[in-house]
């Protein structure tokens, strides 16, 4: 008797959120610049009953104060975390693991009376979040970006781990079709999983980016050849980037192609082997560290996108350069590219790791419309922005609701 009452009060407070605008609580330790846009647009579709629960210790200050200003107090940040780190510290995935000791992370999640949780993957912080979830009957959404390819070296006890996890996971908010195939083999039920998770800041950077007005005097300033094309790396100079094969194959390119430079935008561990390596032939420019405010005047110069990297969930960069109106080279190591790089309208695949892939994409971009392939880039992108993310993520918090 007392079960069946139990079970009628659950229900009517079911139907109860799915009458009235829900609760929302997002639990992600660490975030950048581009995720505070969707959490803004969450926040206004919401009514302002979304809540945010980070890492003070993760977060850049610049970002805090930028959280805040959007979502104000209901930006719940942690202030005490220590964590432990087991293993390597490569670049790429599933090269080690680091342990959360989060002080005080359950109280926090507590002081919101969600009605649904979406958890940051399935480690970090989303044990506390199933913990409030299990204790409070709550649906708990995993927000989850990797790919088969990412997780290629996932230790055994990892995938045991995240099964057990799933039996108590309502949905998933997944980035595209290649992490919602993962998941699907790794059990998940498909109608757990819905895409369209992830955008970049795309909407201030291609305003930005249209607005600039100075790109002669940066390109002067560059030295880049003003009667070829620019094509344009953003990133880390990391192993896992693939940056390495793009300046081997540029030498070829640069053969056939004198006018063209290719720009390097960013900084790391690799830069000076690569500028000793690369730097004063065959145009191309490494402009180190940009800060991320700024980074719009260079996809303003530019022609061309290019990423070549070995392995990356859902790259923010490719819908950047596209809002700004770029055509995109993409390696297939990317999880982005079946959703925003389509070849023959707004650009074209290679794989990294075969030098020939490379030369043959980079060449198409001048047997093409470039004006064409970036409008397309813009209405591509458009679909992934963070209005239309937002509407997708709060669909699939209704859908789940529902249920």
């Amino acid at each position: 008797m007392r079960f069946r009452e139990n079970f009628l009060c659950f229900l009517i407070r079911s139907k109860q959120i799915i009458m009235r605008i829900p609760k929302i609580l997002w639990v992600n330790p660490s975030f950048l610049d581009y995720r505070i846009p969707l959490y803004k647009e969450l926040y206004n579709l919401c009514n302002g009953q979304f809540y945010l629960v980070y890492s003070k210790d993760r977060v850049p200050q610049r970002c805090i104060d930028k959280i805040e200003a959007a979502i104000g107090d209901n930006a719940l940040g942690l202030s005490h975390e220590k964590q432990i780190h087991i293993g390597g510290k490569g670049d790429f995935a599933n090269t080690g693991v680091s342990i959360p000791f989060p002080k005080g992370l359950y109280r926090l999640i507590k002081s919101v009376d969600a009605d649904v949780i979406i958890s940051e993957g399935f480690f970090q912080f989303t044990p506390w979040s199933l913990m409030r979830s299990i204790m409070k009957h709550i649906p708990l959404m995993i927000a989850y970006e990797r790919t088969a390819h990412t997780e290629r070296n996932c230790p055994w006890w990892r995938l045991y781990y995240r099964k057990i996890i799933n039996k108590f996971v309502s949905g998933y908010i997944a980035n595209g079709v290649l992490t919602k195939e993962y998941l699907i083999s790794q059990g998940v039920n498909s109608n757990k999983i819905f895409t369209g998770g992830m955008c970049a800041d795309s909407t201030q950077l291609a305003l930005d980016c249209a607005a600039y007005k100075n790109t002669v005097e940066l390109k002067q300033e560059l030295n880049l050849v003003h009667d070829g094309y620019v094509y344009v790396y953003v990133g880390q100079l990391i192993e896992r980037k693939g940056v390495n094969y793009l300046l081997k194959a540029w030498e070829r390119h640069h053969l056939q192609y004198p006018n063209d430079s290719l720009l390097i935008v960013g900084d790391g561990p690799l830069r000076e082997e690569y500028i000793a390596q690369y730097g004063a032939k065959n145009n191309v420019v490494f402009t180190g560290a940009i800060d991320y405010s700024e980074i719009y005047k260079y996809y303003a110069i530019s022609d061309v996108f290019v990423i070549p990297t070995l392995e990356d969930n859902w790259s923010l960069v490719v819908p950047e350069a596209m809002a700004c109106g770029l055509p995109i080279a993409c390696s297939i190591y990317n999880g982005c590219y079946p959703e925003l790089v389509q070849e023959g309208r707004n650009g074209a695949l290679f794989d990294p790791l075969k030098e020939d892939t490379i030369v043959r994409a980079l060449s198409v971009f001048h047997s093409v419309d470039l004006k064409k392939y970036g409008d397309e880039s813009r209405a591509i992108e458009k679909q992934f922005n963070p209005q239309q993310t937002a509407q997708n993520i709060y669909s699939a918090v209704m859908e789940i609701l529902k249920r």
